[in-house]
């Protein structure tokens, strides 16, 4: 029999860890005397302090690992070996996209650029109830007049918003067009409404989206549109539809540019 700072020095574990072991019941002292309160450990324990360092080492939690010891079940140990090997498969993948990135900010430091202007973020767009009118416009500002309309509708049907009401535009031409372009725009609503003949109401899908929020003037596009496009290749997505912009302060809201805040983004999905 060990005393425990004899047993300590054999298992390479501090007097502290064992106490915490103790605590846990994940290893117990064979014995404890009563008068002392010494704790004195066996030869045989220290293939158990092997099997816990183990286990430690492939980052299975000490609450895991003391339900394996206790119960001495292979197929628990093997489903549990089969779990992490999936964790650390997905470890490695979200490395590898790390590094990725990491690869994409040091060119672009060459090139002069040493921190990310934007930042992009996924979300997934939850399915909401909306009124929409999608058209084919002559060009982009008459995005306009499509608001214009749909907020008209509104007025007519007495319609109720949701908070925020989410004024999202939806580019839904495969390639990029400045003329003839066909262009949704959507509010989120509350309750029940009868459609027109361009206004329509409906549920959406959910999506995800890879997208970049930012303050000012719509000629930041270009920089917003390449920051996501790194960000989608560095992290190995595709795009899988069509632009999304979401006004959170537009123009019709305030016509100082300053103060508009846009959210622009593609739908993405896993490659």
């Amino acid at each position: 029999m060990f005393k425990i700072g004899e047993f300590s020095k054999l298992t390479n574990l501090t007097v502290r860890a064992l106490h915490h072991y103790e605590e846990l019941e994940i290893l117990l002292p064979k014995e404890i005397d009563t008068v002392t309160n010494y704790r004195y450990y066996s030869a045989d324990q220290l293939a158990v302090v092997n099997k816990i360092k183990f286990l430690q080492q492939i980052g299975l939690p000490l609450k895991i690992i003391k339900t394996i010891i206790q119960s001495n079940d292979m197929k628990l140990l093997e489903s549990h070996y089969e779990l992490r090997e999936t964790e650390i498969h997905d470890e490695l993948e979200e490395l590898k996209k790390k590094q990725n990135i990491v690869k994409i900010f040091k060119e672009k430091m060459k090139e002069g650029n040493f921190m990310e202007k934007y930042n992009v973020e996924l979300k997934v767009m939850p399915k909401r109830s909306v009124m929409a009118i999608r058209k084919i416009v002559p060009s982009f500002d008459d995005e306009h007049g499509l608001w214009t309309d749909l907020y008209e509708e509104f007025m007519k049907q007495n319609g109720k918003m949701e908070n925020p009401p989410l004024g999202v535009t939806i580019y839904h031409d495969k390639e990029y067009k400045d003329s003839d372009i066909d262009i949704e725009v959507q509010s989120s609503i509350v309750g029940n409404y009868k459609d027109t003949d361009d206004v329509k109401f409906y549920e959406t899908s959910e999506f995800t989206l890879a997208s970049v929020t930012f303050n000012g003037s719509y000629e930041q596009m270009p920089e917003v549109t390449q920051a996501i496009a790194s960000w989608i290749e560095a992290n190995d997505y595709v795009i899988s539809g069509p632009m999304v912009n979401i006004a959170h302060v537009s123009p019709a809201q305030d016509p100082n540019p300053d103060n508009w805040i846009t959210e622009a983004g593609y739908m993405v999905c896993t490659d």
